[in-house]
Formats: structure tokens, sequence, C-alpha cells
């Protein structure tokens, strides 16, 4: 079958409690999140990378955000380390560099940060940036799925349905596809109900122990 990669493009965006209270105004918790932020507070730095990407208390800078989110990643910030991935990643208030990139996504992904494993397999399977490498791919994709992330489900799937670094297997797609498609992922859902079509019956009488399989994996 001929199938989209799922891909996701997502910040993260909750504001830590070091210097952010809600009762405060905008203005008020950027102020002291800028002293906290000086005196090298970590949780400070990622809100203020915050305010400045979103405009809250501050006018919008990605430039002042990249580098206030880079601050904290560099002093240990998870949410910062992925996002800080992510802005190398896309060449958002910086340039692009993959190489950076990827060195912040394996940082988080050390510390089992979901999007970052997920990520990482990306990068491989497509070549984004670097060589394609379909075993990458497959070992990022493989600890993702682990931690249940469906979009790694289902791109891990896909390698299985058209056999990228490993032989094709479409009852290991079924499953994987079937997992994804129990958290409502909708092209997942398409899938299963295609490939359910073509199955033989020796295929379909895998599928339960397989899924169980990846279930517990």
């Amino acid at each position: 079958m001929k199938l989209l990669l799922t891909f996701i493009m997502l910040f993260i965006a909750f504001p830590a409690a070091a210097c952010y209270k809600q009762e405060n105004s905008d203005q008020d918790n950027f102020s002291h999140c800028l002293t906290l932020a000086q005196e090298e507070d970590a949780k400070a730095q990622y809100n203020l990378g915050l305010m400045y990407r979103t405009g809250k208390g501050v006018d919008q800078s990605m430039e002042q955000a990249f580098y206030w989110y880079e601050q904290a990643a560099q002093n240990g910030r998870l949410k910062a380390q992925y996002n800080t991935a992510l802005m190398y990643q896309k060449g958002i208030g910086t340039d692009i560099n993959i190489e950076k990139a990827v060195l912040w996504y394996e940082t988080a992904a050390e510390q089992q940060h979901l999007n970052s494993l997920f990520n990482l397999g990306l990068i491989y399977h497509k070549g984004d940036g670097v060589e394609r490498d379909y075993q990458k791919a497959i070992d990022w994709y493989t600890l993702a799925v682990k931690a249940g992330h469906a979009n790694a489900m289902y791109n891990l799937a896909t390698m299985y349905d058209q056999g990228q670094g490993v032989e094709t297997n479409y009852v290991t797609a079924y499953a994987l596809w079937q997992l994804a498609a129990e958290q409502e992922h909708q092209l997942a859902q398409m899938n299963v109900q295609s490939l359910t079509e073509v199955l033989t019956e020796e295929q379909h009488q895998e599928i339960e122990q397989e899924i169980e399989f990846w279930r517990h994996k």
C-alpha cells in the first residue's frame, strides 16, 4: 500500500512554577522570570522562552525564545531540551542545524521523553538532514512504541508494510496499526480495514499473538 508518514511538530508549552503565578499580570511574571533566569534558574529560563515565543508579557521574539530555551536546556530542563531540538530542526529563531537538533533530542530521549524518541525515528526514517538510516529509525520508533506513542506505532507499521529496513511483515504491520487505531489514530484505522481484506487466514490467526507481543514489549 502507498502510505503517508505521520509526523508532529509540537512545542511543550506549559509554564513552570519557579516564577510564574496565574494571579500575576503577564508583565509581572515576565519581570520576575527575567530576574531568576539571569541567576541561572532553569525553570525561569524555560518560562522566558515560552513567554517570548507566545508574546505573553513581552513582544514576541523567536530569537529570544530560542536563546532562553537553550539556556534552560543547558541547565538540564527536559522540556527546554525538546523545544531547543525542535527549533534547531525547523530553523525557528535560529539557523537549521540538524546535528544539534539530534544531540538535544538524544539528550531528552535518554530521559524517556516521548516525542523526542519519535522525532529521532522520523529524522532517520525520512533522512531529514542526515543520511537515511532505517535501522536507527526502527530503533527509535520501537522505544517510542514501548512508551505508547501512536504515531510511532503507525510509522513503524509502514516500515514493516513496505519492507523498509526489515522484511515485509503484514502481520506486524497490522498489529502496530491496530494498537495505534486503539488510540483513535485515523490513518491507522483506515489501514487496518484495508489490510484485513488482503491477509491470509493463517496470517489472521497470528495477529492476536503479535498484538500482545507489541502491547507488552
